[in-house]
């Protein structure tokens, strides 16, 4: 039997001998394989990643051979697409593989390695391309329509084209593309310099916990703290969490003013009115579709503080502050689950989506997919990740609540979208947009805490439920709309040619939160400072967090309709997952029964928001076992 390294022993020992260590994150090695994913699938072994990486940078001057020909035939024209795709998968699977290591275990640094070195192969692809696009929209619209009816293959690409024949008037001269490919690897080290301080550098200490011990405070712990019945505890883990952001402020805010003013250089590079605009322009989304959601939200916010103040009067205190937001209104009816029971309870909610859904929803444990639990150095928060010829991989960190139950079925809802996606669409259709990607997951949601709903007879879990569907819609809904307020300003301070100083930031925060939580919680002075803890704002696609809020009045109605229609509508749905990339987004959501691009959908989520609220105000006035006594 091979040896443990010394450290894996060491932290055997502690777990014996300290009875504090027994609540300590544990090692990767400690955690059951069943419940870690299986990457074996895209590469067997780092030597075979390296190979891929030698066959990567080998292949990338092949491309030169397409340059100045793609009007020469349609044959040249289908092998030089072929061939962009070809370096793009296996860029793609190089990148992926080695992020996905890497965020197993953040301070494995080998993993960081390989995870910034594909990113650099990636940056060396979009160079070796660089003449692709202003060449293909050189070629006259008459000459482009010959050469795809000339070729068989080519027909496939309508969309492709029709996406790329848009972005005319944004496309730079080939030197100019490849210059600005040059530039996309060093500005986009910002994202990766925040992941690294957020999940591998920045420690919170420790706390004690409800029975007085002393535990390690993490961020999966401190979703878990928030939750607490004693409000000593929400307090520690709130101000013990926002204290080590706040001492960072001055290097977040530096860092996240790089990350804009590299979306600003690139947005005027190419001759964008703003950065807003070029994020949007290429999915063909109007600009009014995220100003009218702002605007909109910003003018119904009553409802928001409405149930801000129930819960304030549920709790039995006098001020509501922001460590209370997420208290129980209800003492947790679902605690200490086991994942197992927690995939359970998903498929049954589910269900309505059809046998095959269910069945390919099992397929992925068993084949190892999801990684689920917490361990030393893991990425945090919940995600799904994946390339068009890997498993559509997810990860979270699992704690037994009821919280995690909705956050298994949205991410297994992303992954899922991609497998009906990628078994349907060719490569160059087989990704989806953002504006769609999280309709799947919050449809999902819906689907199971209606059902949940609709089956209990119990006031407790009722309680339990509303609670957490409010909570949910808070989060991804009004709270998304509030970051996207701030995201939205932050960039036009930038794009003004004013510094995103730490107090700068912090004022524009609070005056954001301010318009949307108004006197219904008071603000704690570190609460300025949660702008430098969203991963969301330093994402490389940027003006991320609208589409939470899009997705969730999209997927709102379309769960209502499943749950009304039954079959017909489930069908519909899946047709979406299906659809992947081949038709403008705005256009997919609109085929599945939603218009996006007027106020309606965001008027009538935020009218299903006030009929719970309803709901939750006659459960909480009914007799029976009273609320959780959580006033600390």
């Amino acid at each position: 039997m091979k040896l443990k390294p010394l450290p894996l022993i060491l932290a055997t020992i502690t777990l014996v001998v300290s009875s504090s260590a027994q609540d300590a994150v544990p090692e990767r090695a400690y955690v059951d394989e069943k419940y870690k994913w299986d990457l074996s699938g895209m590469y067997e072994s780092d030597d075979a990643w390296e190979a891929d990486m030698t066959r990567l940078n080998e292949a990338i001057p092949r491309a030169a051979t397409y340059s100045g020909r793609l009007d020469e035939s349609g044959v040249v024209l289908l092998e030089a697409i072929r061939f962009s795709e070809t370096l793009r998968q296996l860029a793609g699977d190089l990148y992926v593989f080695a992020g996905l290591k890497f965020f197993e275990d953040q301070r494995v640094s080998k993993y960081g390695g390989m995870f910034s070195k594909a990113r650099a192969a990636s940056a060396r692809v979009s160079e070796g391309l660089a003449f692709f696009r202003p060449e293909l929209l050189a070629i006259p619209n008459e000459r482009l329509a010959e050469l795809i009816a000339s070729t068989d293959g080519l027909a496939m690409y309508d969309h492709y084209f029709d996406r790329a024949l848009r972005m005319r008037p944004y496309t730079l001269s080939e030197d100019h593309e490849r210059l600005l490919a040059q530039a996309s690897d060093p500005l986009s080290k910002f994202e990766s310099v925040f992941s690294a301080i957020d999940n591998a550098d920045l420690s919170f200490g420790t706390m004690r916990n409800e029975q007085g011990e002393e535990v390690e405070l993490t961020k999966a712990r401190y979703s878990s703290f928030l939750t607490s019945t004693d409000r000593r505890v929400r307090e520690d883990a709130w101000i013990g969490l926002f204290e080590s952001y706040e001492e960072l402020g001055n290097t977040l805010a530096a860092n996240y003013e790089g990350h804009l003013k590299g979306k600003a250089f690139f947005a005027r590079a190419r001759g964008y009115d703003s950065a807003l605009q070029a994020t949007l322009y290429p999915d063909a989304i109007p600009v009014s579709v995220y100003t009218n959601l702002i605007e909109t939200v910003r003018e119904n916010v009553g409802p928001l503080q409405r149930f801000l103040d129930i819960r304030r009067e549920a709790l039995g205190v006098d001020t509501l502050e922001v460590w209370d937001l997420y208290a129980p209104i209800q003492e947790p009816v679902w605690a200490d689950l086991s994942f197992e029971e927690a995939k359970n309870i998903v498929a049954r909610g589910l269900a309505p989506l059809g046998d095959e859904y269910i069945e390919l929803y099992y397929r992925g444990f068993e084949e190892r997919w999801a990684d689920v639990l917490e361990n030393r150095g893991k990425r945090g928060g919940a995600y799904s990740w994946g390339t068009y010829r890997s498993l559509p991989y997810f990860s979270m960190n699992f704690d037994g609540t009821l919280q995690d139950v909705f956050t298994l079925a949205h991410e297994y809802g992303h992954s899922l979208h991609s497998w009906f996606t990628r078994q349907t669409q060719p490569y160059t259709y087989g990704d989806y947009s953002l504006f769609v990607a999280e309709v799947a997951s919050m449809t999902n949601e819906a689907l199971l805490i209606n059902k949940m709903l609709r089956e209990t007879t119990d006031r407790a879990e009722r309680l339990s439920l509303l609670q957490e569907y409010l909570d949910r819609f808070r989060g991804a809904f009004f709270r998304q709309v509030s970051f996207a307020d701030f995201e939205m300003q932050a960039h036009a301070l930038v794009e003004d040619g004013q510094p995103l100083t730490k107090d700068a930031l912090r004022e524009l925060y609070a005056d954001v939160f301010r318009a949307y939580y108004g006197d219904a919680v008071r603000a704690h002075e570190l609460n300025a400072s949660e702008w430098s803890r969203i991963p969301h704002f330093l994402r490389s696609s940027n003006y991320y967090v609208y589409q939470y809020a899009t997705s969730f009045a999209a997927a709102t109605a379309l769960a209502k309709r499943i749950l009304e229609e039954g079959e017909p509508a489930a069908e519909q749905f899946i047709e979406l997952l299906r659809s992947g990339g081949s038709d403008y987004p705005i256009n997919l959501i609109k085929k599945a029964g939603v218009d996006m691009t007027t106020p309606g959908p965001i008027l009538d989520t935020i009218a299903v928001f006030e009929d719970l609220l309803e709901q939750l105000e006659t459960a909480l006035a009914e007799g029976g076992k009273e609320p959780a006594d959580t006033s600390g």
